[in-house]
């Protein structure tokens, strides 16, 4: 029988230990029809899934003990990946975060644009979306979900890492910078700019001259920003 895994917001330290978050006991109790003695992965962001056994399950409350420890499979990403994608519509943007998750995407920011329709995103609403990917796809860990910054804010910010590359239809083609160049160096970290609905503006495409970040296109096609979030993501990370 296939087990579901669970994120757990506490550090997986002991052996036997409590659990309070209502959510999960709810969806333990109500969802999955869990009773004392059933079987469930849980995992706390470090990488490593616990097998464990509910030993008691209660209204506002669970005990579970560890049964078994699996370290993650070999394989896994090479680079710590970077996606700073220009706000878009909420249903857009939340696609991108769930397949961004899924690939193995480490930071994402929602970028403030100049042409950005949408000017809010719901956060909250971003790290449970983030957390279910992580859940299902087996993935150890859960991406950081950045607050919302504007453009000229996240380049002078310092937060990001040193390279960086912007998708943009003028700049040189993915295929040959990653034949010349894999995958990008072999940069251990990488920031990668997505535009909005409307593009970048003249005055935005001129912060990214003036900080040097490398101009990389995906082809001549059009791509809507969470298309190109996923194909972007999935050439540098698979």
């Amino acid at each position: 029988m296939r087990l579901h895994r669970f994120y757990v917001k506490i550090p997986i330290t002991l052996e036997r230990f409590d659990i309070s978050d209502r959510d999960l006991i709810h969806q333990w109790r109500t969802v999955f029809r869990y009773n004392v003695g059933s079987q469930v992965i849980l995992f706390d962001g470090g990488g490593t899934d616990h097998l464990c056994m509910i030993t008691s399950l209660r209204n506002l409350g669970a005990t579970v003990e560890v049964i078994e420890k699996k370290n993650p499979p070999a394989g896994g990403p090479k680079i710590n990946l970077w996606l700073c994608v220009g706000i878009i519509k909420k249903d857009n943007f939340e696609l991108a975060v769930e397949k961004a998750t899924e690939l193995g995407v480490s930071h994402i920011i929602p970028v403030l644009c100049e042409r950005s329709e949408k000017k809010n995103i719901n956060m909250e609403r971003l790290e449970k979306i983030a957390i279910e990917s992580s859940e299902q796809s087996g993935r150890g860990d859960i991406p950081v979900i950045h607050a919302i910054l504007e453009l000229p804010e996240l380049l002078e910010s310092g937060i990001l890492p040193k390279n960086k590359i912007l998708l943009n239809l003028e700049g040189d083609y993915i295929g040959d910078v990653l034949k010349n160049d894999p995958p990008v160096g072999g940069r251990k970290d990488l920031a990668v700019f997505i535009g909005p609905e409307g593009g970048w503006s003249e005055r935005e495409l001129q912060k990214f001259t003036e900080h040097k970040i490398q101009n990389v296109s995906l082809g001549s096609q059009i791509l809507r920003a969470e298309t190109a979030s996923i194909a972007i993501a999935s050439l540098l990370l698979l």
